[in-house]
């Protein structure tokens, strides 16, 4: 059976930057994101094309409208 855990132990969990990769420009947390893209086949079809990318806050709003 787990152990529980208090809030205030959750939150000091949660708050650690602990084996997080941070952002030296906006100081928030990096995280992977799987995108997945449309690309044409060779019999003209699409396919699904899956790659994984870094998103932070200075990255987000282009990641998010498309370019």
């Amino acid at each position: 059976m787990a152990k529980g855990r208090s809030f205030a132990a959750k939150l000091a969990h949660e708050l650690s930057t602990e084996g997080k990769v941070m952002c030296p420009k906006c100081n928030t947390e990096v995280r992977r994101v799987k995108l997945i893209r449309n690309r044409a086949s060779k019999a003209g079809t699409w396919m699904p094309r899956y790659e994984f990318i870094k998103v932070c806050k200075c990255n987000e709003e282009d990641l998010l409208s498309g370019k």
